[in-house]
């Protein structure tokens, strides 16, 4: 509950915090199958960001919110979010974010929630002194837009001011995409902050500047997404003399490949599945993968989806398949008294004379005239 009495402890001239952020315990996961597997994998990186807070034996964890997701969290949840929290405990400190912001409802308001854990409930900066030396601000998510967190913002306690949040980094966000509690580094810098330790994008980075690490985002401890760039884990934070460093943990044990598989001359369903058994080996039960198979196969090569999943799935968290590859009969179409005809004649006497682009030249072409796409 907010306002609960915490102390740290210091080691020596310097103290250690784990941060971490983007569990989204209880993600549903709907881009292919295995949700209820990538679910369980969530609750374990959780709980190795607790071991690792002990093993380095931090004076403190520090969540940069999107810890569950709202919606799904039930006490099941809780329960288990809490059992991690109070092992660890030493002191805790969450911001939530916009997939777990404050309410009543919300987990952090359950009055079984650890004495060891502050929760910033307000989109307001509120301080915590950690140490004689060391301060944690904090600004939480409620269900309204928080607006943006450092503006007009000032930390002024003396020592190390870290400002713990959820929200975007303008720099990073993506092209098209609605910002999320904005800030930029400027701003930072303006309200005193050392730095901040944020949490919302799920690829891990450390800004940094002539001072040290001025934005930290440790990445979710396992993706979420497929696409999604950076590291998985959490970071060490290190501050001493009134200095503050970063050491990325990676995590992670679950994999989303997108994964493009060729089928170029393939012309048999054994031809197929020798393809792609070379393309999986590599990948395990902790692989969750979407696969697309592409090329020119000859007449009548089958491609059975449900034969593939039977032979490949097993093996895998998930396996999605997409078939772009296409039919073609070189020969026959030379033949065609039509563009493609000509242009498949030419281009099949170049290949014949030896001409090695030529054969590639030719599946782009018949591509091109049957209204489909090939990548390089």
């Amino acid at each position: 509950m907010p306002g609960r009495n915490i102390h740290a402890d210091q080691n020596g001239d310097s103290i250690t915090i784990v941060h971490c952020a983007d569990v989204h315990l209880e993600t549903a996961f709907t881009e292919v199958r295995g949700g209820a597997r990538r679910r369980a994998a969530l609750a374990d990186a959780f709980e190795r960001v607790v071991d690792l807070a002990l093993e380095r034996r931090a004076a403190a964890l520090t969540i940069g919110g999107d810890l569950y997701e709202a919606e799904r969290a039930g006490p099941q949840t809780a329960r288990f979010v809490f059992a991690q929290l109070a092992r660890f405990g030493r002191p805790v400190f969450v911001a939530p974010g916009n997939h777990d912001p404050y309410s009543a409802r919300a987990l952090y308001a359950r009055d079984d929630l650890p004495a060891n854990v502050r929760v910033f409930a307000e989109p307001a900066w509120a301080p915590y002194p950690l140490t004689d030396e060391v301060t944690i601000y904090g600004f939480g998510h409620a269900p309204a837009e928080p607006g943006r967190p450092f503006a007009g913002a000032r930390f002024e306690r003396p020592g190390t001011r870290l400002a713990l949040v959820h929200g975007s980094d303008e720099d990073r966000c993506p092209p098209g995409k609605r910002p999320t509690a904005p800030f930029t580094l400027a701003e930072i810098v303006a309200s005193g902050a050392t730095c901040a330790l944020a949490g919302h994008y799920h690829g891990g980075a450390v800004v940094s500047d002539a001072a040290g690490p001025r934005l930290a985002y440790p990445g979710s401890p396992e993706p979420i997404k497929f696409g999604e760039r950076g590291s998985h884990g959490a970071l060490v934070v290190t501050v001493a003399g009134g200095r503050v460093a970063t050491e990325p943990v990676e995590l992670a044990r679950t994999r989303l490949v997108d994964l493009d598989v060729s089928l170029d001359d393939a012309a048999s369903e054994h031809a197929v599945l020798a393809a792609l058994e070379t393309a999986l080996t590599p990948y395990d039960r902790d692989d969750f993968l979407r696969v697309r198979l592409h090329g020119t196969v000859a007449p009548g090569t089958r491609i059975d989806r449900d034969l593939i999943a039977d032979r490949f799935g097993g093996s895998l968290g998930a396996l999605e398949l997409t078939d772009v590859t296409v039919s073609a009969d070189y020969a026959a179409i030379a033949r065609e008294p039509n563009v493609r005809g000509r242009a498949v004649a030419d281009l099949l006497q170049q290949a014949e004379d030896g001409d090695e682009d030529a054969r590639a030249a030719l599946r782009y072409a018949v591509a091109a005239f049957a209204g489909s796409e090939l990548r390089p």
